[in-house]
């Protein structure tokens, strides 16, 4: 950079020798050489209609003169020095017609360069690179007077931010939690307090969910999150309530005289029960009814409809999720008996067809004997059955329940008919 702006210089220099017979500017004269912290300062005065200056410099006393800067300025700093080193400078002007004066005319002045001394009295701390998350910075101890570096010292990692829980709710499997990612953090603990009690961490994991599998049914629980790295660990987030409602389990669901009934296991502090269904295929749930027992019967159910029935607990206005294990069953309705009657190959019970079914058992007792189950019929155009295993002299009662898509319907007490033959 040196070379080729020394290299302009004299190309200028050359031209104006030939071009220009005068100077219009008046020469500058060199004031002071001055050693700073920063290097060799060089002052001259100001020449009379002088456009910019021209600073020359060579080592020692006769060392090979270059340019090492142009400026409009009546000062310059050397920063490009060493201690111990003589230094001579010279500077020319130029007009503002293109003429200058030549390097030969310029009177010339030296220095050795000496770094002044500084007592440091007044050093302060500067933050050269701050902490993160990731790792640690440093900061340096600088004289503000010659910016000289006094002490470095190492910034810690800094803790991470605080995570942030998002959500909140109940599921079959307990409490289920998120929050946010925290940046640089290399786990999260995880702490449970309930009600009236002290915190305690449930657990110290590398994701941002967990599942409270040890919650208590109708115990009202706060949870937070710490983020933690090498440094240490973050602030508490405030944390999220909720009162744990577990959800009901072992839903069961029959045909039986009118409707389907629904029955489940009780929830521990659960004070009642909401009672979901839904038509096979269908996204949404509606609810049918409310109770404090443990059980419910559907009395709109349609004849021929597959049903999925699902059951909620609610404790103190809360709510527990859905149970997963939904209970699907098809709402038949139990066989309409016509009659029963004795022939020389048995006897023969019919009775009317039912909507949705698929075929039906047919069952068999005596006074002496409960039901057995005496045959299946696969055809549903088929609504009657012939026993061939009767007894003549015998009284039998016969029921049938239609069955479909693995559900069965309830039954009548049946009839009876004695083999007469």
């Amino acid at each position: 950079m040196k070379k080729t702006l020394c290299l302009i210089l004299s190309m200028l220099m050359l031209l104006s020798v030939f071009s220009v017979t005068a100077f219009a500017a008046e020469a500058p004269a060199l004031k002071a050489l001055k050693c700073t912290f920063d290097g060799i300062e060089i002052t001259w005065s100001a020449a009379k209609d002088a456009a910019n200056y021209i600073v020359y410099r060579s080592e020692g006393l006769d060392g090979e003169e270059a340019v090492i800067a142009a400026t409009t300025a009546t000062k310059y700093v050397d920063k490009n020095v060493e201690e111990g080193v003589a230094y001579t400078y010279k500077v020319t002007a130029q007009a503002t017609d293109g003429s200058f004066t030549t390097p030969d005319t310029a009177v010339s002045r030296s220095i050795v360069y000496v770094k002044p001394y500084c007592a440091h009295k007044t050093a302060k701390w500067e933050i050269v690179q701050e902490a993160s998350v990731y790792n640690s910075g440093s900061k340096n101890k600088v004289c503000p007077v010659c910016n000289t570096v006094l002490e470095t010292k190492v910034i810690p990692q800094l803790v991470p931010q605080t995570p942030v829980i998002k959500g909140i709710c109940n599921r079959t499997n307990g409490v289920v939690f998120n929050w946010t990612v925290v940046d640089g953090a290399t786990g999260y603990n995880v702490y449970r307090r309930a009600e009236g009690g002290k915190w305690i961490l449930l657990a110290t994991i590398s994701g941002t969910r967990y599942v409270d599998s040890t919650a208590v049914s109708g115990v009202l629980y706060n949870y937070t999150v710490r983020a933690r790295n090498a440094a240490g660990l973050s602030a508490y987030d405030p944390g999220k309530t909720i009162r744990y409602v577990a959800a009901p389990t072992n839903i069961k669901a029959s045909n039986g005289l009118y409707g389907v009934y629904i029955a489940w296991n009780s929830v521990k502090a659960a004070t009642s029960y909401r009672v979901y269904t839904k038509v096979a295929g269908e996204e949404g749930w509606t609810c049918i009814g409310t109770t404090t027992k443990t059980n419910f019967y559907h009395d709109e159910a349609v004849p021929g409809e597959d049903y999925i029935y699902t059951v909620v607990a609610v404790s103190k206005g809360k709510y527990s999720s859905f149970y997963d294990d939904a209970f699907k069953i098809r709402r038949l309705e139990r066989p309409v008996l016509a009659k029963s009657v004795s022939s020389k190959e048995g006897i023969t019970t019919s009775w009317e067809p039912v909507d949705g079914a698929q075929g039906y058992y047919v069952y068999r007792k005596t006074a002496n004997s409960g039901w057995i189950l005496l045959g299946k019929v696969n055809n549903t155009r088929s609504t009657a059955y012939l026993d061939k295993s009767s007894r003549k002299g015998v009284t039998y009662t016969y029921t049938v329940r239609a069955y479909g898509n693995s559900s069965m319907s309830y039954y009548y007490n049946g009839i009876s008919c004695k083999d007469v033959h």
